[in-house]
Order: structure tokens, then C-alpha cells, then sequence
């Protein structure tokens, strides 16, 4: 409440050193924040004016005003109100000038307003990231609903297709032997006698070239003697073009007796071979053809039945342009009973194969000529496997140097982990015996496996494994004082139409591989136009072709096949391989 004056006395405003005294609550305020006002402007002061209370911050507990509060969030006692004074004699419309007692509740301390800028600047961040984000969701939403222009630009290019170019198979020639023909010079190679060729094209007016290639190591080599390259030239070479060429060869010379058969092979860079032996009356060459022209380097990695072979020999063979290298197989591994050779060709690309020859004591064991098998994989397929004499056979096994007369299976895993075998042996006829066999096999190890206790009949051999392998079987044949072997290499599905050469030799067979579940139709058409269509069940079943003849076959599904060659003491096989897919066109960017 407002003090006492004389009504008659005239009023003035009241100036900023007037102290307007008020009462109650009201009061009670202002003096709280006339307090804390003064404290925060002059902290070291000590004199108050008249009527005013002092709010000395070395003991607030007993100087703070009524209702306010202190730092610490106590309340303080209540300040006395100051009674209004007469204005003494001669001061007439004067007021007793009174301490400023002023509301500072609005005013704060600079900490608490840069506290209160950081709040204003804070809510402001805020609210412009709620603006924002709003308005990034309307612009997400109205690329979804609202259609957006396209604009596509096709690169310019232009298809270009390659130029026909040939295509070349290469036969490794005739056997050969070390020693020259007067039976000297131990370390030196030489050929046995001529091979014969059959080649032939699915075009009738096809002409095909043949001739031989360089042989550097061979001490007697002539054009005849020599391994053959043969070439369907560029202008026939077309994508539907059919092309192949195999290889015989009957010799009876010394220590190499027997019947050795292959088929002339396309040059890659990858391949394997799962033949041969380098154990006491075993000798066994590693031919290397590069029919290309450029030179070729190959590396050879040989594994036994220890594992791998170390052998320096076997690295940057250099295989000069269109000639062959042969090398002897002991001189790289010696006393092997089972190699696997990895064949990879780091500059260029050869055609692999391996010579076989075998003497047991003076008594000649037959000879072959076994080409690359199929590539490493969790089936292996492997037709045609002829076994014969077994009565015979069986008589000799007990001699430690005819154990290799045995019927075997050799497998090879070349990864790091043990591989899990399931294999069966399946008659090729109706109703035939079916046997089953589980083995596993050691990582990088080579392992033989012997086919026991299977009568004579031509079977299908079918391997399947948990881990990708490379396989191959071989047999062995008596017969009239005469004792040959063979080797079979797994065969590659073909497509429904290709081509193949049945080389002389006795009673060549074709052997199919059915997998369809189904029956297959197959249709034979001879060069001379001679068509002998025939069906093929599920399984493996064979037809018989006549030697010297190539032929165009057209399946109604895929199958994979090999021929064969059985009569009495000779025996043999090569599988069927498809043609290296023809280059496609060339889509260029400019």
C-alpha cells in the first residue's frame, strides 16, 4: 500500500532515486529482487540507504529478503516493511529518498543469460532441422508419386565377327623307343615303325591338310615317322562345320608288342593325364605337341602314391611352333607305379598324351597311347572298359611283376581335403551285373583301386565323389600267348550333333553314355552317306563302326561317348572330346 500524503501538497512523478515502498507479497518481491541486484552490481559494498535491507552474501541465511530465493534454493525470511515518514519542516513535496528497491526478477546474471542465448540458439537448430526434414519427406514423397523424366542414351558400338580361322588337331606319330635302331645310343629317342590316320570333315567338299611336324628329339625322324598336324583350312572352318582325326598303330618290334590307339587332339592349356608307370619293365613318355605358331612353355606337376614329385626338369619345357617335345617320364619320376601328370602350358597351349610300353622279364606286356582325360570333377564317367581273360589273368597274378595285369580303377583328388568315393561298375547290356564300391581317397595322393571279382564283359564305370577328381581304368588282355593293355579316360558330354573317326584297328565299338533317364534316339551317317539309326536305353550301350570311317552323330539328347578297340591280344581306347567352342561375335564400344 502506497504511504500517507498531505492532499493539499502537490505530487511530483517519481524519479529513478525515489523509493516507492510497497507492502505485502508485493513488496516482499521487489525487495527480493532489489536485493539480488544490488549484491550482483557492488559485492563488496557495506552501506545501505535508510529503509532499505541489505542482502550481504557472506551470510545469506540472515539478510536474504521474504519469498525470495537464494543460490542454493532456500527461502529467506521476510523483510520488514518501512512505515511512512512526514516530510519534515521546509521539505515540503519532498519524499524521503529511499534506497532503490527495484523488481530485478527479470534480470539475470551473464552466466544465466548466455545460458539463455544457448537455449534460443538451440531451439532455433531444432526447429530449422524439423523444417528441413519436413520438407526432404515432401520431396521424398513427390519423387515417389510424382513421375520423374527419363532420359536414356544408347552407347554407340558396332558387332564385329571374327574371321573364320582353322582349326587344327594334333597326333602324336608312331611310337617310339631310347635306343636308335641298331639298339644304342640308351639315351636317345626313336620311332617305331608309321601310325596310321583317319580324319575327316561333316562338309563333302571339305579338304583337309596334313603334314608332319618337327620332332627336335628324335634321332630317325622322317615325314612319315613324324607326329601329324591336320588342319579343315579357314574357308571351311564355319560354325557348323564337323571336324576329327584319330590315330592306330599295330607294332611288333623287339620289346613293344601290342596295339596302341588315340585321337588327335585339339591344343589347350590345361590338361591331365592318369596313365602310365616308370616302376622296373615300365617306361613311359610324355609327349608334348604344339601345333600352333608360337612357341609354347609348359610346366609339368607329377603326383604319385607318396604325393608329389619333385622335379625340376619338369619346368619351362620350352615346345618350339609346330614341333613336339617327348620326354621320358623315369628321368622326371622315377619308380612310380601310378603318376597323375598336370599338364599346363603358361605361354601358349599343346596337345598332351602318354606312351606306355611294358616287359615283364624278357616277355613283352603290350603298348598304348593314352590321351588327356576329363578335367578334375565330382563325376567321372568312364565307357567301354573291356575286361577279358580274367582266367588268365588270374593265373599270373600271384608273380609280383604281373600285379599291374589286374584290372584297376586310378583315382586322384588334387585339392586339400579327403574325398568320399562312391563307385559302380555297370554292364553295358541288359540285365547286366552291377557292382558298387565306397572308398576314400587322401588329398594329393594317388590311389589304384582294383576292379575284382568282375567278370568279362565291356562295363561303364561310374565315380562319384564329394570332392572333384580325375580318374582313368585299365585292363589288360591274354590271348594266344599275346598279353596287351589299355587305358580309358573319362569322357565330356557332347552336344547333340558331333563328329568321330573310327582308325584301323580291330572291331572299333562306340560306346554312348545315356544320363537322361529316358531313351535317346541316335542316328549315324558315314562320310559315304551310309545312316544307321539305332536307340540307346539308360546307361551305357554300344554300336560298332566300321575302321577307317568318320562319322556325323546326331542324338536327341546329350551323351558323352568313347571308342574302343578289342581283339585277341590287342586292345585299346580313346574317349570322345568335344570341339572347342568357335569364337562368337564381338560387340566393340568405340
Amino acid at each position: 500500500m502506497a504511504a500517507d500524503h498531505d492532499p493539499t501538497e502537490p505530487t511530483r512523478p517519481a524519479d529513478d532515486h525515489d523509493e516507492i515502498v510497497q507492502s505485502g507479497p508485493a513488496a516482499a518481491d521487489s525487495a527480493a529482487g532489489a536485493s539480488d541486484g544490488a549484491d550482483a552490481a557492488d559485492p563488496d559494498s557495506t552501506t545501505t540507504p535508510a529503509g532499505a535491507s541489505t542482502t550481504n552474501q557472506a551470510d545469506a541465511s540472515t539478510h536474504t529478503p521474504a519469498g525470495a530465493v537464494d543460490g542454493a534454493g532456500a527461502t529467506a525470511a521476510p523483510i520488514a516493511t518501512a512505515a511512512a515518514t512526514p516530510a519534515a519542516p521546509g521539505r515540503r513535496g519532498m519524499r524521503r529518498p529511499r534506497s532503490r528497491l527495484q523488481d530485478t526478477s527479470a534480470k539475470r546474471t551473464p552466466e544465466r543469460r548466455s545460458g539463455q542465448r544457448r537455449a534460443v540458439a538451440t531451439g532455433a537448430r531444432v526447429v530449422t532441422g524439423l523444417v528441413v526434414a519436413a520438407g526432404a519427406a515432401a520431396v521424398a514423397i513427390g519423387a515417389l508419386v510424382l513421375p520423374l523424366p527419363s532420359v536414356t542414351a544408347t552407347p554407340a558400338s558396332f558387332t564385329v565377327d571374327p574371321a573364320p580361322a582353322e582349326e587344327v588337331r594334333a597326333c602324336p606319330g608312331p611310337v617310339v623307343r631310347l635306343s636308335d635302331d641298331t639298339g644304342q645310343s640308351a639315351t636317345a629317342i626313336s620311332t617305331v615303325g608309321t601310325a596310321d590316320y583317319t580324319s575327316a570333315a561333316g562338309l563333302p567338299d571339305a579338304v583337309l591338310v596334313q603334314e608332319a611336324l618337327e620332332s627336335p628329339n628324335a634321332t630317325n625322324w622322317t615325314a612319315p615317322t613324324a607326329p601329324q598336324r591336320i588342319t579343315l583350312p579357314a574357308e571351311a572352318a564355319t560354325a557348323d562345320a564337323l571336324f576329327s582325326a584319330a590315330q592306330s598303330q599295330t607294332v611288333g618290334e623287339g620289346d613293344l608288342v601290342g596295339f596302341a590307339s588315340t585321337s588327335c587332339g585339339e591344343a589347350t592349356a590345361d590338361s591331365w593325364l592318369v596313365a602310365g608307370a616308370t616302376t622296373v619293365g615300365r617306361t613311359s613318355f610324355v609327349h608334348l605337341i604344339n601345333s600352333g605358331d608360337v612357341s609354347a612353355v609348359v610346366d609339368l606337376s607329377v603326383f604319385g602314391e607318396q604325393g608329389a614329385v619333385e622335379s625340376p626338369g619338369a619346368r619351362n619345357i620350352d615346345v618350339p611352333a609346330r614341333s613336339t617335345r617327348i620326354l621320358s617320364l623315369s628321368g622326371l619320376a622315377p619308380d612310380l607305379t601310378s603318376p597323375v601328370i598336370h599338364v599346363v602350358a603358361r605361354v601358349g597351349a599343346v596337345t598332351a598324351a602318354v606312351q606306355q610300353s611294358v616287359v615283364r622279364g624278357l616277355e613283352p606286356g603290350g603298348v598304348e597311347l593314352a590321351g588327356s582325360t576329363t578335367a578334375p570333377a565330382t563325376r567321372q564317367e568312364i565307357s567301354g572298359v573291356q575286361v577279358s581273360g580274367t582266367s588268365s589273368i588270374a593265373e599270373r597274378l600271384g608273380s609280383p611283376d604281373a600285379a599291374d595285369l589286374q584290372s584297376v580303377l586310378r583315382l586322384f583328388t588334387p585339392g586339400s581335403e579327403p574325398a568320399s568315393v562312391t563307385v559302380t561298375v555297370s554292364e553295358e547290356r541288359n540285365g547286366g551285373a552291377q557292382t558298387q564300391y565306397q572308398l576314400g581317397l587322401t588329398p594329393q595322393i594317388v590311389t589304384e583301386f582294383p576292379l575284382q571279382d568282375i567278370p568279362d564283359g565291356t562295363y561303364l564305370v561310374d565315380v562319384q565323389s564329394d570332392q572333384p577328381v580325375v580318374a582313368s581304368a585299365r585292363t589288360s588282355t591274354i590271348a594266344n600267348g599275346v598279353t596287351d593293355f589299355a587305358w580309358f579316360q573319362a569322357s565330356q558330354p557332347l552336344d547333340t550333333t558331333f563328329f568321330v573317326s573310327a582308325a584301323q584297328g580291330p572291331n572299333p565299338r562306340l560306346h554312348l553314355i545315356n544320363d537322361t533317364g529316358s531313351d535317346v534316339q541316335v542316328t549315324l551317317t558315314a562320310t559315304d552317306g551310309t545312316q544307321l539309326p539305332v536307340t540307346f536305353v539308360p546307361g551305357a550301350r554300344s554300336i560298332g563302326l566300321e575302321a577307317g570311317k568318320s562319322y556325323t552323330v546326331v542324338t536327341s539328347a546329350p551323351v558323352s561317348g568313347a571308342v574302343s578297340y578289342f581283339g585277341d591280344g590287342q586292345i585299346s581306347s580313346y574317349a570322345v572330346s568335344p570341339p572347342s567352342p568357335a569364337a562368337g561375335p564381338v560387340v566393340v564400344y568405340p
